[in-house]
């Protein structure tokens, strides 16, 4: 090769892989729910451990942070101390400062969705004032991209997707389609049809789903919580849904609620794995977990302390690992127990662009060699 011409092929090939997407190094993002606080002792709407996890969520430098619902106590307070539901949400913001600065907007991405108490605590009828202050204090800070289909059904700043390198996230708000049949009365279903769409136009490794309620029960109560319903319409439409989720790439469904940090593995009806994680209780009142597992699914993992979780993206693989923080000394243990979930077959660009490097350059040193010879 004429060496005259080799810098305009070096030239050409790093404009070539400058144009493409760069190889990421591993990432994390963090999840937790549930950071309320006691219903009979706060004056605030906000958990008193919040913003020592929030410290320790910001010692560890995630690219962002999710949150699956129960940011506050909403109508569920002190009353002889009841504060506004917008100085709740001042609350949570100035508790979470350490990761996200509201007043500067500098920090940690946070990525809520609501949680029943974010819309009535006993999951009756909405708040229409409530709902108002969670937008109020959210929206601008959340992808506005949910389905709309007019005033009474506008998610836009409740439900959202977005994605960030390599993981698709959807976060569903569970809280606009009201049942007042009797015996079913109470939030039953979601967004079924748009939740689905944004996985399945999704060309990610990893797909992430959010919403505050677990689909799958794994702790004993009385009467079992199934969101979709207990009877047979309900449980249809939760296998349904599952199905969908599961053949369009969801690995993990993130959620909250039940106060306590448990992993679950469930399988739908065509073999594909997904992940039922309750990422850790964020401060709401502590309760013992009774393990009650719905038909088919396989309890991993549990423990019912304050503390979140923590994923780590990488290429072969996704991470989960588990931080528990100790009242007593606010001192805090990482988990030795530890989730892996593998990518979905999808052949990043970046790779893409690095594979075809080298033909890049042979073509181009081929044409050169011809040119000289003639």
């Amino acid at each position: 090769m004429n060496t005259k011409l080799m810098p305009r092929v070096i030239i050409c090939v790093s404009a070539f892989l400058l144009c493409a997407p760069l190889l990421r190094a591993d990432w994390s993002f963090a999840m937790l729910g549930d950071t309320r606080g006691e219903h009979s002792s706060t004056t605030n709407g906000v958990s008193t451990y919040l913003h020592t996890i929030a410290e320790k969520i910001a010692s560890l430098s995630p690219e962002l942070v999710l949150v699956a619902g129960d940011l506050i106590n909403g109508n569920d307070t002190n009353t002889s101390a009841h504060v506004s539901f917008a100085q709740q949400y001042a609350s949570w913001k100035h508790a979470m400062n350490p990761v996200f600065d509201y007043t500067s907007n500098t920090g940690i991405p946070i990525y809520p969705v609501r949680g029943n108490h974010d819309n009535e605590t006993g999951e009756l009828a909405p708040i229409p004032e409530l709902k108002a202050a969670y937008y109020d204090a959210f929206s601008a800070y959340v992808p506005l991209n949910g389905p709309n289909y007019g005033a009474a059904n506008d998610q836009r700043g409740f439900t959202w997707s977005f994605t960030h390198d390599n993981v698709t996230i959807v976060g569903a708000d569970q809280y606009f389609y009201y049942n007042l049949t009797p015996g079913q009365d109470g939030y039953h279903d979601l967004d079924r049809a748009w939740v689905t769409q944004q996985f399945q136009q999704a060309n990610s490794a990893y797909e992430v789903f959010m919403a505050h309620v677990p689909i799958f029960m794994t702790q004993g109560q009385h009467t079992p919580e199934h969101f979709f319903g207990d009877n047979a319409e309900g449980f249809q439409t939760r296998t349904n849904f599952w199905n969908d989720l599961g053949t369009a790439g969801v690995q993990l469904y993130l959620t909250g609620h039940l106060h306590n940090e448990t992993v679950a593995r469930t399988t739908n009806d065509y073999g594909d794995t997904i992940i039922q994680l309750l990422a850790g209780n964020g401060g709401a009142p502590l309760g013992p977990v009774t393990v009650d597992l719905d038909p088919g699914v396989e309890l991993l993992h549990t423990n019912a302390l304050y503390g979140f979780s923590m994923a780590t993206v990488k290429a072969d693989e996704m991470t989960i690992e588990y931080y528990s923080l100790h009242t007593s000394d606010n001192s805090w243990t990482k988990d030795t127990y530890v989730t892996h979930i593998a990518p979905n077959q999808v052949v990043p660009e970046a790779s893409s662009a690095v594979l075809l490097a080298p033909a890049v350059i042979a073509v181009m040193a081929g044409r050169f060699r011809r040119r000289r010879r003639h």
